[in-house]
């Protein structure tokens, strides 16, 4: 009978002990996963400025996450909606350029070229590229010659008001592996009873936890409208990727919007909340990484 109260206990520690380990491994999520290799620009090693362009990509965001994020209240694919989500989404490559280029001007050892005219075909051939693709030697010559840039900086806004889906990912992966553990631990006493319960307690908790696990993401969302942004630096001459970094910033927080409706207006300014806590993090990062040259 010892033994029996033992196993019926164990799923509601291990339910404890999981999910405060789940709200920890989610808490570091939000943060820089940085790589850097700022030493391969020799304007570094002399002390000059890096001479730089800023370039946004366009945004890639499924609409349905758009829909979600700009225009929750209104029917999705009406026009109406439609509408809200252009305009959402201009807002946030303007406000998210703006935002990224006066930080960039506070910053010692970092100059920012404006672009020129002249220079707006390279420039503008790089722009329609997506934030993943590669920049080639010849775009990356053409650059240099237009306006004498050492490097150029690229960025974009991959989530948009809703948990990055890395976060739900890592998540889920988490989950299972540690319901496993945990279903593995009640069934260690190899009897047929201890079997069968973890076999029922792993398909109980994976539904429970993942259901609890997405329902507080979609209260982060309402809380804290994230906002994700990639960035990377690279080097013209020769091509290269010599640092990439990227932040999920959050707005203000304020629980009494899970119990009230939030105004288009408050969203609005949530969204820029975030994109403006965003792009500090990781222009304080590219700073970081320059100043250990």
């Amino acid at each position: 009978m010892g033994a029996m109260a033992e196993n019926e206990h164990t799923p509601f520690a291990g339910r404890a002990l999981r999910l405060t380990l789940v709200y920890v491994a989610l808490a570091g999520l939000g943060g820089c996963a940085t790589t850097s290799n700022m030493g391969q620009l020799e304007q570094s090693h002399s002390g000059a400025p890096i001479r730089m362009l800023v370039m946004e990509s366009p945004m890639v965001i499924a609409q349905d996450r758009l829909h979600a994020a700009l225009a929750p209240d209104i029917k999705a694919g009406s026009p109406a909606a439609d509408e809200l989500i252009t305009k959402g989404e201009q807002h946030a490559q303007q406000y998210a350029l703006a935002a990224m280029e006066s930080d960039l001007d506070k910053q010692t050892g970092l100059e920012v070229i404006p672009s020129a005219a002249e220079s707006s075909v390279p420039l503008d051939d790089i722009r329609k590229q997506n934030f993943a693709s590669t920049i080639t030697q010849d775009e990356a010559d053409r650059l240099r010659t237009a306006t004498g840039a050492d490097a150029l900086l690229r960025f974009g806004i991959t989530d948009y008001g809703l948990t990055p889906k890395a976060w739900r990912k890592g998540y889920i992966t988490f989950e299972v592996a540690s319901t496993l553990a945990v279903a593995g631990i009640i069934a260690y006493t190899g009897s047929t009873a201890a079997h069968a319960a973890a076999g029922a307690y792993l398909a109980q908790e994976t539904v429970e936890e993942t259901a609890e696990g997405y329902a507080g993401f979609r209260a982060l969302d309402v809380v804290y409208r994230p906002v994700r942004i990639e960035a990377e630096l690279v080097s013209l001459n020769p091509v290269a990727t010599i640092w990439k970094s990227g932040d999920t910033g959050l707005s203000d927080a304020r629980w009494s919007r899970l119990t009230g409706k939030v105004a288009a207006a408050e969203r609005n300014k949530q969204l820029d909340q975030a994109t403006d806590d965003a792009v500090k993090d990781v222009i304080a990062d590219l700073s970081s990484a320059n100043r250990m040259y």
